[in-house]
């Protein structure tokens, strides 16, 4: 007998969930048939059989935490088999016949959706037989199998009453519980008049701009801090955190050096990140990091939040929903387009000082005619 330990599925991941198996004890299996999805915090992944032979017993069921190197399947070999190699990610496309002719779906010779978007339809209990994908080439989204679910129960998937956290909202959690034990956080709130900027400004952009303005004049915010030895570092060079928020939960990639990236450049970083983080195909080094972290939750809701801040970070500033307010204006009432910001900084490292001293340098910036 040989027991096949859980391989690493990338970037030193130290554990990963399992989702669903595709065999059972007893099954046969050949060398590079899939055995089991299994879910980690930014992919789901198959892992292949490295032997033919007969599974003797599968260690874990659906929503167990295996963690890298330990047991997940015993076989009754028949061959020496191979190495497991490159595994398949969710950035891979799995195609498969429609199963169910339906006067909806006969059009479709095949289905096409990434492993989270299944993952997602078996979740809201939708048939991907059933939609027709927008995506390039015919390939079914997340917002098809929302919308799908939308229309087939008449309510949001936030109407779901219990789920268990896993895989990124089961690190979110951990994470933040932990920033909580550890941070003493305070948040100052202000806002930025940009009644200057020039039609069409690409507002995210603005914002990163005066952030590495503010870094530069107040370089206490853009560091880390070393609770248990009481050590604070400071940062040359301005890692931006992005808060990006999926379906799956939330996610933080990490642009690195952005004082170096031009405009253009740079925006283009940030939709490649986008399509990464939702697809789950970036990679661990990328959501690394972070010196200092930017959350535009303004772009859905919300004028004025309090961030929280994560350990070895000292600081994230937090945007709101742009609006239009009454200010007085050269001895006048005026109306102008209003930033609500929201600075969250450890006081265990920063003073209110350091902290004010920053978002002015911000609000500064950001009111320049640029």
């Amino acid at each position: 007998m040989k027991i096949f330990n859980l391989p690493d599925l990338g970037e030193g991941l130290s554990e990963a969930e399992i989702h669903e198996w595709y065999v059972q004890a007893g099954d046969r299996v050949k060398t590079d048939q899939p055995m089991v999805a299994m879910e980690t915090a930014k992919a789901i992944v198959d892992v292949p059989s490295p032997f033919t032979g007969k599974i003797n017993k599968l260690y874990g069921q659906p929503g167990d935490i295996i963690n890298t190197g330990s047991p997940l399947v015993s076989f009754e070999t028949e061959s020496t088999g191979t190495v497991v190699g490159n595994l398949a990610s969710s950035d891979i496309i799995l195609t498969e016949p429609a199963v169910i002719p339906t006067p909806l779906a006969t059009h479709l010779n095949k289905v096409k959706a990434l492993p989270v978007v299944r993952n997602l339809a078996k979740q809201l209990k939708i048939d991907l037989n059933l939609i027709q994908g927008t995506g390039k080439n015919g390939v079914i989204t997340s917002e098809d199998v929302v919308h799908a679910a939308n229309q087939q129960n008449n309510h949001s998937v936030s109407s779901f009453q219990e789920e268990s956290l896993r895989s990124v909202r089961r690190v979110m959690a951990t994470t933040m519980s932990q920033a909580h034990k550890e941070v003493v956080p305070v948040t100052i709130y202000d806002d930025a008049d940009i009644y200057a900027w020039q039609e069409n400004s690409d507002i995210t952009l603005r914002i990163i701009r005066a952030l590495i303005t503010a870094c530069q004049t107040e370089p206490s915010l853009n560091a880390w801090f070393d609770g248990k030895n009481f050590k604070r570092q400071l940062h040359d060079t301005i890692n931006l955190g992005l808060a990006m928020d999926t379906l799956d939960g939330l996610f933080v990639p990490v642009i690195k050096d952005i004082a170096k990236f031009s405009n253009q450049t740079l925006r283009q970083q940030i939709e490649d990140y986008k399509v990464q983080v939702q697809n789950r195909s970036i990679k661990q080094e990328n959501l690394q990091e972070a010196t200092i972290v930017l959350s535009n939750f303004g772009m859905f809701a919300g004028r004025y939040a309090s961030p929280i801040v994560v350990p070895p970070t000292v600081a994230i500033l937090a945007t709101g929903r742009i609006r239009d307010t009454v200010v007085a204006y050269q001895g006048q009432a005026a109306v102008h387009r209003i930033i609500p910001l929201s600075l969250t900084f450890d006081h265990r490292a920063i003073t209110g000082g350091e902290a004010t001293r920053f978002m002015r340098a911000l609000i500064n910036d950001l009111q320049l005619a640029k």
